[in-house]
């Protein structure tokens, strides 16, 4: 009786809430982060890994910047570039199920004032801007450069991009041309919805949500405490590049890739997207957000790089970078996985540990199936 008893108890203390099974163990995630990290020789590497129960694994190692001692904490902000792109069109699929877009607007009616629109994108949609397929190309050096001595408001920047690329002709409408530009141009579509700026719409519709677990400590440019990015130095090297403007893209391009995240929030708000009971990403969301465009010949959706893989099956992933971070993340929906992993550099050996890393923890988690499986 005893025996029985204590089988029973260790079935219902399996079933009960918050004890699901994690993908990853603490200390297997501390360990491959580190040796990841000293193969490469990072200055800090950290990875989070989520299923769709429970709580994020969160692992760091290195430290805050080159010159320091400081340890990198689990709790740091990393900036996740690119991957910034995803959320931004959740925020603009968030403002559809709010009644305050459409699937399928135009340019034209994205922007109904802007009468001397060349002619050529009268059949552009918000989708060909989200899966890079609109013909804007790109924004360029000279743009960046001007932007930083720019004195308008952040939105009249990017509204004033957005003009000066509309009123001329197309490049090749419907070939895939990765670029910021069609973000920018996005952004300033939602500002023009919501007579708001893009940030406060983030903050509003997507990273500060009433009861979002995935809130904390989101922001815009470059991560105020804790870590920094690094560049190349005058003399050779990486140097820590601090904290002011010269250590983000210019604030115009926000749309495209200037948020940063604590890896724990990042990949909580990235697994709403395997979630069907989600209030953020409803299961409607998640399929207009994950299917190809323009159709399933394509590898990209929208913000999201979408591929068929023969271990995991369909996967979507993204990388993001400012030129000073490196953010990798994936998301499997067959694995039931979320991951998240950012350093604080930009470099082939940092492409090369991101990489390895996330194969790494592809690879434990199907091996971890298989065991329990038997």
């Amino acid at each position: 009786m005893i025996r029985t008893g204590l089988v029973l108890l260790l079935l219902i203390a399996a079933a009960l809430p918050g004890q699901a099974q994690q993908p990853v163990s603490q200390d297997w995630l501390d360990s491959t982060v580190e040796d990841v990290r000293e193969t490469h020789d990072l200055i800090a590497l950290g990875a989070a890994v989520i299923g769709i129960d429970g709580d994020p694994i969160v692992a760091v190692s290195g430290t805050v910047t080159i010159k320091s001692d400081t340890p990198v904490s689990p709790q740091d902000a990393w900036h996740i570039g690119s991957n910034t792109k995803a959320l931004t069109a959740l925020l603009y699929a968030r403002l559809v199920e709010d009644g305050q877009a459409e699937w399928g607007a135009t340019l034209n009616e994205l922007f109904p004032d802007m009468t001397d629109m060349d002619a050529g994108w009268s059949d552009v949609t918000v989708e060909d801007l989200f899966a890079h397929r609109s013909g804007v190309g790109q924004t360029g050096p000279f743009w960046i450069m001007a932007r930083r001595a720019d004195d308008a408001s952040v939105r009249e920047q990017r509204l004033k991009t957005t003009q000066d690329r509309l009123r001329k002709p197309p490049g090749e409408i419907g070939e895939f041309e990765y670029s910021n530009l069609n973000y920018i141009i996005a952004g300033a579509a939602i500002e023009t919805l919501l007579d708001m700026d893009w940030e406060d719409a983030m903050r509003a519709y997507v990273l500060n949500v009433p009861g979002g677990e995935w809130s904390e400590g989101w922001g815009f440019g470059p991560p105020q405490t804790g870590l920094q990015g690094h560049g190349p130095g005058m003399f050779g090297g990486l140097v820590p590049k601090g904290r002011g403007v010269g250590a983000d893209n210019p604030q115009a391009l926000g749309p495209a890739g200037t948020l940063h995240a604590p890896l724990a929030s990042h990949v909580r708000l990235l697994r709403e997207f395997l979630r069907d009971d989600s209030e953020l990403v409803p299961v409607s969301v998640r399929e207009k957000l994950f299917t190809p465009h323009p159709d399933e010949a394509a590898t990209y959706a929208m913000g999201w790089g979408v591929s068929d893989r023969s271990d995991i099956g369909r996967a979507y992933e993204h990388a993001g970078s400012n030129t000073m971070w490196l953010s990798r993340v994936m998301i499997a929906p067959e694995l039931g996985i979320a991951l998240v992993i950012d350093t604080n550099q930009y470099s082939d050996p940092a492409v090369d540990a991101t990489a390895q890393l996330r194969d790494e923890i592809i690879s434990h988690v199907q091996k971890g199936r298989e065991v329990s499986s038997k």
